[in-house]
């Protein structure tokens, strides 16, 4: 069965995606323009809950492991890797050093097999472009899992003990710095995951819940924004060098999880009704993450904020973010029309 209000909300994470990634010359001190980048900072958190919720909602009841990862992998792991390997190749080609090469390799790289141990560290990592690292992490999420699969044969009891214990620890550690340790962003998010699998399986008492508390839920999300902007030096994610180190406790994780309810208390309410523009973003989500990150680092460079700098930082922030969503979308449907099929092997759609 198509669950429309699950549509609507892929469709507004893959904006917040887009936008915490779309900062750009935006200097951010003021309480209210913190508040602003905590709101919107955190789409991961959106995107995994989704991923977790279908998990159970599609998969789980017919569950074939084999069937399930050729399929995450051509519509996944397939883009990533052709995507990956081009941007390595344009780096090496314009002879400009790899984003984070200084933490990631030790050595000058001379020989070839020194460039195939290159190319191996970042597909590991997913550091070639921002927010790549999530595919390697997601998709050790689906070879695990049968281990998810046993999660959701555990009692009610053991599942709720299970993701709350792993919650705590994730507002522990934080998030890696530059997001280099897989098993460390495994270990933050995995609770997220978890969750949406537990709203699938209750998912009627999930919508009871929700229902009519689209005020309740937004007012906590604005308060626990609020709580971090005042509270909490900097903005977004605070990031971590080792998990084992205090450094507070980690307050996005917690906004975005309540972020989570209050758009399915939204959308749960326009289940019935259509919405053409969040539809056509939710279809070419996946795109539009493959996508981003190479139109960013195309237009945000000195050339184009020096036609841009008579505007103030938000300013550039606000125009950018619909010009990325846009030349993706536009990108992303030309090749599916032009390839058929077999787009999804290329941009994941």
């Amino acid at each position: 069965m198509r669950l429309t209000a699950f549509d609507y909300f892929r469709g507004v994470a893959i904006l917040f995606i887009v936008a915490g990634h779309s900062y750009g010359p935006w200097v951010i001190d003021s309480f209210a323009e913190k508040l602003l980048a905590n709101l919107i900072t955190g789409g991961t958190v959106l995107f995994l809950f989704i991923s977790g919720f279908f998990f159970h909602h599609v998969f789980y009841e017919n569950f074939n492991y084999n069937k399930f990862v050729v399929k995450k992998s051509k519509n996944v792991l397939f883009p990533y890797l052709i995507l990956s390997a081009f941007g390595i190749l344009l780096y090496l080609v314009a002879a400009k050093p790899l984003p984070y090469m200084d933490k990631l390799i030790s050595k000058d790289v001379a020989s070839w097999y020194e460039y195939i141990e290159l190319v191996g560290i970042y597909l590991w990592t997913g550091r070639v472009a921002t927010a790549y690292w999530y595919i390697p992490f997601i998709f050790i999420v689906f070879l695990l899992s049968p281990v998810f699969i046993q999660y959701v044969r555990l009692s009610l009891t053991a599942r709720m003990g299970i993701f709350f214990g792993l919650l705590i620890l994730s507002t522990l550690i934080q998030r890696p710095v530059a997001n280099l340790s897989l098993l460390h962003s495994f270990i933050y998010y995995i609770p997220i995951y978890l969750l949406g699998i537990n709203c699938s399986i209750h998912r009627d008492q999930v919508v009871n819940f929700v229902s009519g508390k689209s005020m309740f839920l937004g007012g906590l999300v604005l308060a626990l924004a609020a709580f971090q902007a005042a509270f909490v030096d900097g903005f977004g994610y605070h990031h971590k060098e080792s998990m084992l180190s205090y450094e507070g406790v980690d307050i996005l994780i917690l906004q975005k999880i309540v972020m989570c309810f209050f758009l399915l208390s939204v959308f749960q309410a326009y289940e019935d009704r259509n919405i053409p523009g969040l539809k056509l973003l939710a279809a070419a989500s996946f795109s539009i993450y493959f996508l981003h990150p190479w139109l960013l680092k195309f237009v945000t460079n000195e050339k184009f904020y020096s036609l841009v700098d008579f505007i103030p930082g938000i300013g550039v922030f606000i125009l950018t973010v619909p010009l990325i969503i846009v030349s993706s979308m536009v990108i992303a449907y030309t090749a599916r029309r032009v390839l058929k099929n077999h787009s999804r092997y290329i941009l994941g759609w």
